[in-house]
């Protein structure tokens, strides 16, 4: 019988939030088919916040999954941190972490990599910290002009992360685009964003295989001059591992820019 696929209209009903985060996250170093490409991330989000010390009132991550990496550095640089995702489960599992409820996703090697990085050991105090300042755990659709639309939030942010997202739920380069402009309009004027993008052909999570689009470089570099987005720089990672049944990609990159 011929393998299924799922899409993103079957992340509702198919994603499974704690196979995701057992099968890439357990290990700071990542799934070994994902050939380096969470240390890769981490590296890149404490250069921005801890070497470069981009900092800001408000900061929002659109389609952060079930995940909480993205603000180990972030935290302290923020007053304010908001997190958000479409599908209810992944929310549910972040606010799990965040209330300590019992079975919730073990962050601490993660945040102690990136504590690592900063020349420290200082792990609960890093949790407590995010705690404090992780404020909300929202619903986004980035396929909406406003992403956040029924939120209390309605002025733009200092700050705008989004990782993984837009090339797992867009399946043309035009509904690409469009989602990266509707991302961008909740970030102020002069405000930073932060992008990893890695697109893939597929990847597993437990039994079920997603597919994606192989969106190349040159789009992907091109793609921020389209939504107002100026100064931008960009990081490679290329997979050069020979595995990849649990996730096919070629490369990752990050994408940090200004608005306009």
């Amino acid at each position: 019988m011929e393998e299924r696929y799922y899409t993103a209209a079957d992340y509702h009903d198919h994603f499974n939030p704690n196979a995701y985060l057992n099968t890439y996250y357990s290990d700071p170093d990542g799934h070994p088919d994902d050939a380096g490409i969470l240390p890769f991330i981490m590296e890149q989000l404490h250069k921005l916040f801890y070497k470069e010390g981009v900092s800001g009132d408000r900061l929002i991550d659109i389609g952060s999954g079930p995940c909480v990496y993205s603000f180990v550095s972030a935290c302290n640089n923020f007053k304010e941190i908001i997190a958000s995702d479409y599908i209810e489960v992944n929310r549910k599992a972040t606010r799990q972490w965040l209330n300590k409820e019992p079975g919730c996703f073990n962050w601490k090697p993660i945040i102690e990599r990136v504590c690592s990085l900063e020349g420290h050991s200082n792990i609960e105090e890093r949790e407590k910290k995010m705690r404090e300042t992780i404020k909300d755990v929202i619903h986004c659709d980035v396929h909406q002009s406003n992403p956040i639309a029924g939120s209390p939030y309605k002025d733009p942010f200092d700050c705008v992360l989004t990782l993984c997202c837009l090339e797992s739920v867009s399946t043309t380069k035009e509904s690409y685009i469009q989602a990266l402009k509707n991302v961008t309009s909740l970030l102020k004027s002069g405000g930073t964003f932060f992008q990893f993008v890695q697109p893939f052909r597929s990847y597993t999570v437990g039994d079920k295989k997603f597919a994606g689009v192989l969106f190349d470089q040159k789009f992907l570099e091109d793609a921020p001059l389209q939504a107002s987005l100026t100064d931008m720089k960009f990081a490679i990672k290329r997979n050069t591992s020979d595995r990849g049944s649990t996730l096919e990609f070629e490369f990752g990159m990050t994408i940090v820019a200004k608005k306009i």
